[in-house]
């Protein structure tokens, strides 16, 4: 019987199995297992990125070559909203100021005697004045500066600012002109009132002691009266008080006609400020005019060329027309007979 070899593991020696081997092999170390399983190059891969570092440097300053380019423009925008602010705070002011004048006129066309406001009529009368002071020195403001910007903006925006300004002068001489009237009606409802005051308050005539004599109810009630009476004499004392409020009244009437008239002085002065800076508008005005009349002459000048130029170039155009027929004629010619 042949006897069969029995294959085993490594431990065997010539096929003949010895039994578990007894020696274990270790696993390798952990730092050596990831030391193997990463692999690290040997040199950092880079990217040059100069071109884009030049070209971001590039873009910033062109940015910052527009800004200071712009920069004109900005000025004329801040320059336009600046006198935008002034001229609307001018205006509201303007309306404020009618405001007033429409309550000074209902209260200085009332003629009643018992019903005069002469004090608040006396505060608006001051405040209106102060306003239109404060006005008319906006406006100057306003167009001194509108003169010193006017070389930075251009034509059309400093004819139009010289247009707001002259429309808030014509406004404010307007203002000033009812402001005039109605210190006037004022004027002449004080002396109205003056006049029907006296008329009204004259002190009768005292009656005569020679008129009384010849009663003998009146000469006969002292001796009636059984005592002695002291005269005190109230009526002359009452008259006397009377003359005294008459006084009073009369300067006080005098004090406000005296205001009235220095303020209608005052707005006096306020016209000639007003006529003064009127004409120089007018002067501007007037070279715009002429301008204008001359941008018009230039314009009719243009378009007689514009016809000239347009009546040669038809005439051209028929001539080239013309010699197109007699080259078509000379080629049929050609074609046909020569042929």
């Amino acid at each position: 019987m042949n006897t069969r070899k029995r294959h085993g593991s490594k431990n065997t020696d010539q096929g003949v199995y010895l039994g578990p081997s007894q020696i274990q092999e270790l696993p390798p170390p952990a730092a050596t297992t990831v030391a193997s399983s990463l692999s690290f190059p040997d040199t950092m891969s880079c990217r040059d990125r100069t071109q884009e570092f030049l070209s971001a440097c590039k873009s910033l300053q062109s940015r910052q070559n527009g800004l200071q380019l712009n920069k004109p423009a900005l000025n004329a925008m801040r320059q336009r909203s600046e006198f935008t602010v002034i001229a609307k705070r001018i205006g509201k002011d303007l309306s404020n100021t009618f405001a007033k004048l429409e309550k000074l006129t209902i209260l200085a066309k009332r003629k009643s005697l018992f019903d005069d406001k002469a004090v608040e009529i006396e505060e608006l009368t001051y405040i209106i004045k102060q306003d239109i002071n404060s006005l008319n020195k906006q406006i100057a403001q306003l167009q001194d500066f509108v003169r010193a910007k006017g070389s930075q903006s251009g034509r059309h925006v400093q004819t139009h600012s010289n247009t707001i300004v002259v429309s808030l002068q014509s406004k404010l001489a307007s203002m000033s002109n009812d402001f005039k009237s109605v210190l006037e009606v004022r004027t002449e409802n004080l002396k109205q009132q003056r006049s029907r005051r006296e008329h009204f308050s004259r002190t009768p005539i005292p009656l005569n002691a020679s008129n009384l004599g010849g009663s003998a109810m009146l000469q006969d009630e002292p001796r009636r009266a059984g005592d002695v009476a002291i005269d005190m004499d109230n009526r002359t004392s009452q008259q006397l008080q009377l003359i005294d409020e008459q006084d009073s009244y009369i300067q006080s009437r005098a004090d406000t006609m005296q205001n009235i008239e220095s303020t209608i002085v005052e707005l006096g002065s306020i016209f000639q400020q007003l006529a003064h800076m009127v004409k120089e508008q007018e002067e501007t005005i007037q070279r715009i005019d002429a301008n204008v009349e001359d941008a018009q002459l230039n314009v009719e000048a243009a378009h007689s060329e514009i016809l000239k130029y347009f009546q040669s170039v038809t005439s051209n155009r028929w001539l080239m027309v013309k010699i197109f027929l007699i080259l078509i004629v000379f080629f049929i010619i050609f074609v046909v007979f020569l042929a």
